[in-house]
């Protein structure tokens, strides 16, 4: 039973690896689509609405932006997770807002 735990300790912490390096990856060639999810972030913020970083991807799905190669901004919603703690990270006064779950992302920040 240890052994077992152990286990899906460890493949939770190295899913959430790549799922944070996924994330990272994402930021950096998308930078102008984050400029804009932080912003509506702060906003609804500042307005004191609580949020969820799913529904500000979906309103970035509704944009027309670009990565850094001019290809259409994809969002892949497993980056959602790691996006909501690395925003709440860089801006800690939205985090009272937002809408956090358990993720695996969080095995690897302890």
């Amino acid at each position: 039973m240890a052994e077992a735990m152990a286990l899906q300790s460890e493949y939770r912490a190295t899913r959430g690896a790549e799922l944070a390096a996924k994330c990272a990856d994402w930021m950096d060639a998308n930078p102008d689509t984050l400029r804009y999810i932080e912003r509506r972030a702060l906003e609804e913020a500042g307005a004191e609405r609580r949020f969820s970083v799913r529904l500000l991807l979906e309103e970035a799905r509704s944009k027309d932006f670009t990565d850094r190669r001019g290809r259409g901004t994809r969002i892949n919603n497993v980056i959602a997770p790691a996006l909501a703690r690395r925003i709440a990270d860089d801006h800690p006064e939205v985090r009272p807002y937002m809408r956090l779950r358990r993720s695996m992302v969080d095995e690897i920040e302890g």
